[in-house]
């Protein structure tokens, strides 16, 4: 079993509590103010537990949501009530090309797969399932701040427990490693880390282009000590 099917579980959503409504609320307003309106479905790719779907639908876009976790998915709609949320991997999206008019990508979704060419593959389905001229907002890691600020063990307390946490680069494959140990239980988290220029590439490759790019969700220009990498754009025509 591959950690990504073992860890997005109960003690992933203790771990990760403080991402929590409010901050979807906020990176949701982003969203709005770049793409007011949308005529037809938005599709929320590694949608967790659906605090984003919850949020663009209470603005009024139709929002649907997909993710590999059952236990999110279902934790999602007992917490948020009923949303249409869809298990998928997100190397096979389980919709036709064309479906979608808009595509968004939260909280570093992306980079899982050992494989480069299964991450390439995961944009390629991206923008099958995205209408010519869709728009999208892929949210990403930013290698260069997470080196210099890479810290290697830390302890949180967690409602489950203490988690142990530690982290290390992998330079061989260039990925953003952490360990989680909470009782007798332990956990991976892997992503690959790509820079701005790595990520262009594989986005217009596929005919996604690129409109703009932000540092954080507060609308502040990208450095290489932003918070995040934040993509805007739109599927070409």
């Amino acid at each position: 079993m591959t950690w990504f099917q073992e860890w997005f579980g109960e003690e992933y959503l203790e771990l990760y509590s403080y991402r929590d409504t409010t901050e979807a609320k906020v990176q949701v307003a982003f969203f709005r103010s770049h793409f007011p309106t949308l005529s037809g479905p938005l599709l929320d790719v590694a949608c967790g537990t659906g605090r984003h779907v919850c949020e663009l639908r209470e603005v009024g876009y139709h929002a649907i949501g997909c993710d590999l976790s059952f236990t999110l998915i279902s934790t999602g709609i007992g917490e948020h009530g009923p949303m249409l949320l869809v298990g998928a991997d997100m190397r096979t999206l389980p919709f036709c090309s064309s479906s979608f008019a808009g595509l968004v990508n939260f909280f570093t979704s992306f980079g899982y797969f050992s494989d480069e060419a299964e991450n390439v593959h995961v944009v390629h389905e991206m923008a099958r399932v995205m209408r010519r001229d869709g728009i999208f907002l892929f949210d990403y890691l930013n290698v260069t701040r997470e080196l210099e600020r890479l810290i290697q063990r830390e302890k949180r307390q967690t409602p489950i427990g203490e988690a142990i946490i530690e982290r290390w680069f992998d330079s061989s494959d260039r990925s953003f490693n952490k360990r989680i140990t909470i009782g007798q239980r332990r956990y991976l988290e892997r992503v690959r880390g790509y820079d701005l220029d790595e990520i262009t590439m594989m986005f217009t490759s596929c005919g996604m282009e690129i409109r703009d790019v932000f540092g954080d969700f507060d609308g502040s220009e990208y450095r290489s000590s932003s918070p995040r990498l934040i993509l805007i754009g739109r599927k070409s025509g």
